[in-house]
């Protein structure tokens, strides 16, 4: 390999999914990079030049040596990988000279009440809205709403925390719940402020979709939009399933694209990925999240693009300044599904594997939970047995394949 001569920073949580995909981008582009983590890892294919471990909430203390590295190396790009660390991102590119998403928009995508405060300023349709202490008793709530509503952290991620209430009785149950989440110790220290906040808006019917983009200039490129096959209308809210590229007709995927757009302007994104969140019904197209990172987990291995170039490749050239205009998806269908937890409890086997992988149409299938880890569903949990991935002539095709993989799959766990 020659000597690269551009460099990136990569902030990469020590529980991020994204180490490997993201070091694999980074030797095909011939890249220097620092890494930046909340724990020592083990990069079993790709070794930085340098990591840096450190406490993400006392950034300042290597600040210095972050700084002496950007000099040295000619830093051109600051990378948050997912949710934990984008705000650092766009802290550090701020106090380095790099162009990047201001610290107030970023902040603003990570807190669902400012972010629709803004979105509807900027008169796009959300759903309605009223932020509540966790504090305050839920009856005192309960003049002010209308059943079915939905019930949410203003934080949280992976519909962790979300329920939906049908009535006085199911809200005081959500409230309850969402208090005793929001009161862990791990909690607070992801959220801080936000933690003593809930978020209650309307349940929107409709048809959910996602659209995956990157933005540049101001500029929003759209990658792809899944649909999600299965409905989501509660009590709790999985995304278990996602296929691209949609059924949706041009017209409405071009409606969605304008929405988009206008998002990314309310929410002053200039560049970088950006992964949002519709319902679509009779009455429009209502943004329901817009976050500053692109999709989470191991779902970024559905989007491949032509000439084998992944997102996170993609994610570093447009980082970088290169042209990106001309990518385009290859033209295979692909879906995922996101294993969901069924059952509360720790886990001891995981059977199935060989089999569901012998399903037709399954391409992959990757467990993200050790044995011995802890189990916890939704809506108190946050995470995904792991993912399961199909590819096929159509989203019939791959649906049916990836629901046929997980049915030859068998969770063994210990109540607790």
């Amino acid at each position: 390999m020659k000597q690269a001569n551009t460099s990136v920073i990569l902030i990469i949580p020590s529980a991020s999914y994204r180490t490997s995909p993201f070091m694999d981008a980074v030797s095909k582009l011939e890249l220097k990079v620092l890494v930046l983590t909340d724990k020592s890892q083990v990069f079993s294919r790709n070794y930085p030049d340098k990591v840096i471990t450190m406490n993400f909430e006392n950034w300042r203390v290597q600040i210095e040596n972050i700084r002496e590295w950007s000099v040295k190396h000619d830093l051109q790009a600051v990378v948050g990988v997912d949710e934990e660390s984008i705000v650092l991102a766009a802290r550090l590119s701020e106090i380095l000279g790099l162009k990047h998403n201001s610290l107030e928009s970023v902040k603003l995508t990570k807190d669902k009440f400012l972010m629709r405060k803004a979105l509807k300023d900027a008169g796009l349709k959300v759903p309605w809205f009223k932020r509540f202490s966790v504090h305050q008793a839920p009856q005192e709530y309960l003049k002010e709403i209308s059943f079915p509503c939905i019930l949410k952290p203003t934080f949280l991620s992976a519909s962790q925390g979300v329920v939906r209430a049908n009535s006085p009785e199911e809200f005081c149950r959500g409230v309850e719940m969402l208090s005793k989440l929001l009161a862990q110790a791990e909690v607070i220290k992801r959220g801080g402020e936000q933690a003593n906040w809930l978020l209650v808006e309307e349940f929107l019917p409709g048809k959910e979709v996602s659209l995956e983009g990157i933005v540049s200039k101001g500029k929003l490129k759209e990658l792809a939009i899944f649909d999600k096959p299965e409905t989501l209308d509660g009590p709790t809210f999985p995304e278990t399933i996602l296929i691209t590229p949609t059924l949706l007709d041009k017209p409405l995927q071009e409606s969605l694209l304008e929405t988009a757009q206008t998002t990314v302007e309310a929410l002053g994104i200039i560049k970088g990925p950006v992964h949002l969140e519709f319902r679509i019904n009779k009455k429009g197209n209502f943004i329901l999240e817009c976050a500053a990172r692109s999709i989470g987990g191991l779902c970024t291995k559905v989007l491949e693009f032509k000439g084998g170039m992944s997102l996170e490749e993609l994610i570093l050239r447009s980082a970088l300044g290169r042209n990106i205009e001309k990518t385009n998806l290859s033209g295979t269908v692909k879906g995922v599904m996101m294993m969901p937890i069924k059952n509360k409890g720790i886990l001891r086997e995981f059977r199935g594997i060989e089999a569901a992988l012998a399903v037709k149409g399954i391409t992959d299938l990757q467990i993200t939970i050790k044995n011995g880890g802890n189990l916890e569903p939704l809506p108190e949990g946050g995470r995904y047995l792991g993912f399961i991935f199909a590819e096929g002539k159509d989203q019939k095709t791959v649906l049916k394949n990836l629901k046929n993989a997980w049915a030859k799959i068998e969770v063994v766990s210990d109540n607790i």
